[in-house]
């Protein structure tokens, strides 16, 4: 008798799936093709953006090779055709274009280039330390000490990534301004520094014992 039941509750259970996968068969199989699609969607965009990546690489290279021939104007033009290019080649690409006009001979330019890079709210703030400084070292031979702290002493704080070059390019400006006193504070702050990259304490040690040399003989031309 037991068997019969188990049987009448097989037939049972077994009609009762029939109607559910009767109910649900399509969503399971919508869904199923969306999880197909979807996954193929997103290889093909993956395929896609790798295929980006490289011919804007590509085309970054071709544009530095230029600059390397001294075609900085068909440079720059390349540069300026990268903006909508994939990853962070646009910001590379503004870069080299205020590189390509201090390589043509237009410092002011140039300036104003790495200004704006430097006053765009989109660039990160690693490219904007970086505009700064490139722009603080043209100013060095183009614009005055004030013009070269206003990119550079935000910069010169422990704990950022430009410090050293900030510290260096103030010392290096104080220097020609005549404030003595002023860039052996800045190029000590190098040298006393153990985390100061070797080649900028190097340069800033050369800095001091001019310094040294040129505040002697002023002392003794005193006495």
């Amino acid at each position: 008798m037991s068997d019969i039941f188990r049987e009448v509750d097989e037939e049972v259970r077994s009609d009762q799936f029939s109607k559910l996968w009767k109910r649900f068969a399509p969503v399971v199989y919508l869904t199923a093709g969306l999880i197909v699609v979807g996954t193929a969607g997103f290889r093909g965009y993956e395929y896609w953006q790798n295929k980006q990546s490289q011919a804007a690489g590509t085309e970054f290279l071709e544009a530095i090779k230029l600059s390397d021939a001294g075609n900085y104007t068909e440079a720059q033009a390349a540069f300026v055709s990268m903006e909508g290019s994939i990853g962070g080649y646009p910001m590379m690409a503004k870069m080299r274009i205020g590189t390509e006009l201090a390589l043509e001979g237009k410092p002011d330019e140039a300036i104003k280039a790495f200004e704006a890079v430097a006053a765009d709210s989109a660039t990160p703030i690693i490219y904007k330390g970086l505009a700064n400084i490139r722009a603080a070292y043209l100013l060095l031979d183009n614009g005055d000490l004030a013009a070269v702290k206003k990119h550079t002493e935000v910069l010169a704080v422990a704990g950022n990534t430009w410090r050293f070059s900030a510290l260096e390019i103030l010392g290096a400006a104080e220097y020609k301004a005549g404030n003595l006193d002023a860039a052996r504070t800045r190029f000590s702050e190098i040298v006393n520094d153990a985390a100061a990259p070797s080649d900028v304490s190097g340069r800033a040690q050369i800095y001091l014992e001019l310094i040294t040399s040129a505040l002697g003989k002023d002392e003794k031309g005193t006495e």
